[in-house]
């Protein structure tokens, strides 16, 4: 089996009190980091991850990933210093543009230049952990003689994107020190999106045995297959269905998901219907880990063969968040590591 350089796990739909219980017991069970995405409008996630920061001593603390277009990158470095300092250089930073039908359809917010947005975003925050005083005339972002008022626990933060497209893939190989990839990531797009990252790379003149590759996941694992499978129908059929707005998107696209099936899987989901049905057994198979403990452990293994070094094992909605971890733990993380 090949093998990773740690495991982690994420949640998104819990109580704030919860998500710290959970990240004791992640720790307890060995998960080497604990990610909190931030979509709109879920629990803001500096906040979570500071309450995980002062229950916890050694699991490390993801945010995967911080918007750039709702925070200005100095506030971003501000909270995330003080994040820093309460984990004791625990954290780690994702950012991502998200999706523009909620950055600039929803709230509003001109979602402009995306990947010269996230690349200034992270030369501003390098900035500021290094004690520069910071003027920065971007293309997206400008500041004027700005500075933090304390030193960080940290001059040097780990710093992920979470892309999807070839170009900020490599964007992401020449500038971060992680990929963080999304959920229905099949080992096909990994390979596709891995391809560009060592691009990336390359042009930096970096190893890429320094760069961390995570992947949010859905597992579900059970002896009985058909339960394994039909409890993440729902949620797949959920994620196809959002991307609807985005039909051709490379996560898809590699894959071999035609567009105009994901159409019909978002015409269905705008009629107040989640569409599970739709969902085949070869969709399962390519982009979540669903049925037996061997099955399951078949298609990490292909994941991580195809370039994932951090696998994440993500929140599926109606499974007990302990379930989660308590299966990865007994299936799966023994046989890779």
């Amino acid at each position: 089996m090949a093998k990773v350089r740690e495991f982690g796990i994420g949640f998104e739909n819990l109580h704030t009190r919860e998500f710290v219980a959970h990240a004791r017991r992640a720790e307890e069970l060995g998960f080497g980091t604990f990610w909190i995405p931030e979509d709109p409008f879920y629990r803001g996630a500096f906040t979570v991850a500071s309450a995980i920061a002062c229950s916890t001593s050694k699991v490390k603390i993801g945010l995967g990933v911080v918007n750039p277009f709702l925070r200005h990158p100095a506030l971003t470095a501000m909270e995330f210093a003080a994040l820093d300092e309460a984990c004791n250089g625990r954290a780690i930073l994702g950012i991502g543009a998200g999706l523009r039908d909620w950055i600039e359809g929803r709230l509003k917010i001109p979602y402009t230049q995306p990947t010269t947005a996230m690349r200034e975003t992270i030369e501003i925050i390098r900035r500021f952990f290094r004690g520069e005083e910071v003027t920065y005339p971007g293309r997206v972002f400008q500041t004027e003689r700005i500075k933090l008022s304390f030193k960080p626990v940290r001059t040097e933060i780990p710093i992920y994107l979470g892309v999807l497209g070839p170009k900020n893939c490599e964007m992401t190989g020449k500038v971060a020190d992680g990929l963080l990839l999304s959920v229905m990531s099949s080992p096909v797009y990994v390979k596709f999106a891995m391809e560009h990252v060592r691009r990336g790379l390359a042009k930096s003149g970096r190893d890429a045995r320094d760069f961390s590759v995570g992947a949010y996941i859905f597992s579900s694992i059970a002896e009985d297959e058909r339960v394994a499978r039909d409890r993440i129908r729902p949620i797949v059929a959920i994620m196809i269905s959002l991307m609807a707005p985005q039909p051709n998107t490379p996560i898809f696209a590699a894959a071999g998901l035609p567009a105009e099936t994901i159409v019909k899987f978002g015409e269905s989901f705008a009629q107040g219907k989640v569409p599970a049905d739709m969902v085949t057994d070869e969709m399962i198979d390519t982009f979540t880990i669903a049925g037996s403990p061997s099955r399951c452990r078949e298609n990490l293994a292909r994941l991580i063969e195809a370039g994932v070094t951090a696998p994440v094992f993500f929140e599926v909605p109606g499974m007990p968040p302990q379930q989660t971890m308590d299966d990865a733990c007994r299936h799966l993380m023994p046989h890779f590591t």
